[in-house]
């Protein structure tokens, strides 16, 4: 605004630059890519002389995951609410016979960024292998005898996040320029702003790590001669549920808030009376970060060319009879 009396002169020059984005980038329940080149493979088995009537499931050797993306879990809220309010006031008034100048430039940048990221399971790494073992099986046996699968590698870890994030941000700018002159006087009022508001927020909670490269676990034989696998029960032997090279899961339970608040509020007056001058100068340059990085419930990365092996298993049993004709 700029307001001149009798042969006065008022000038008033604003100058406005303002970027107000609040970006916000949230994430939530995604699971992991799979990774590229793995193989998961099934055992072989050689079963001779087994009783027909066996229920199904006596012999296990696949199962086998390698790769493998992890699963993303979320339960609860994301909320970012950020508030600008820019209030930039350019006023010169001059009375009679005098002058009033009021100069004002602002560039302002309120981003207010928050990225959040919750329950995300890790990425399957590349080039892993898992195998079942072989077995091999002669004579009678009883269910779920033999289990030599299972076996995992480099798969990404599982994210679970419960709870709530939130980035809450406030930026109150709010300049105001006035510049005014009495009878036969000077008021001249420069105001000058550089304000840079960002109040950035990372927070991370309950992530899977990416599965590591170029491992390898596999099961080991099993080699089984019997006349009467009952003499060992059931789910006796078991050569396999190796792992090498896995993300670890991440766990989060709870709440991240990150809460920013920031006030900048310059004025700039120039009031000359009779026959005065009056001068008002302010420059500001302020820049406001207020940045913050949380993370909770991370699981670490799987290690790269590992390896894992379930030992091997050979067995011969004979016959009740057999060992009574040797008594």
């Amino acid at each position: 605004m700029a307001q001149a009396g009798f042969h006065a002169t008022a000038t008033a020059h604003q100058t406005n630059i303002a970027y107000i984005d609040q970006s916000a980038a949230q994430i939530a329940g995604v699971g992991g890519d799979g990774g590229n080149g793995n193989a998961a493979s099934g055992g072989n088995v050689g079963a001779f002389g087994l009783n027909a009537g066996l229920p199904a499931g006596m012999i296990g050797t696949g199962h086998s995951s390698a790769g493998n993306g992890g699963d993303g879990y979320f339960s609860g809220s994301m909320v970012h609410a950020p508030v600008a309010i820019y209030n930039p006031v350019n006023i010169a008034v001059a009375g009679s016979h005098a002058t009033a100048d009021a100069h004002q430039t602002n560039i302002a940048y309120f981003d207010q960024s928050a990225t959040q990221i919750a329950g995300v399971g890790g990425s399957g790494g590349n080039g892993n292998a898992a195998s079942g073992g072989n077995v091999g099986a002669f004579g009678s046996g009883a269910s779920d005898a033999i289990s030599a699968g299972e076996n995992s590698a480099g798969n990404g870890g599982d994210g679970y996040a419960y709870g709530g994030l939130v980035h809450a941000t406030f930026a109150f700018y709010y300049p105001i320029n006035i510049a005014v002159a009495g009878y036969n006087s000077t008021a001249h009022a420069d105001q000058t702003n550089n304000v840079v508001f960002d109040q950035s927020a990372v927070q991370m909670a309950g992530v899977g790590g990416d599965g590591g490269n170029g491992n390898a676990a596999t099961g080991g034989s099993a080699d089984i001669f019997a006349s009467l696998f009952e003499l060992i029960g059931s789910d006796v032997i078991a050569t396999g549920n190796n792992s090498a090279g896995n993300g670890g899961n991440g766990h989060f339970a709870g709440s991240m808030v990150d809460i920013d608040v920031a006030i900048y509020a310059p004025i700039n007056i120039a009031v000359a009376g009779y026959n005065s001058t009056a001068e008002a100068h302010q420059i500001n340059n302020v820049q406001f970060d207020q940045s913050t990085i949380q993370m909770a419930g991370i699981g670490g990365d799987g290690g790269h060319g590992n390896a894992a092996f379930g030992g091997d298993f050979a067995m011969q049993l004979l016959s009740d009879l057999h060992l009574l004709d040797h008594a």
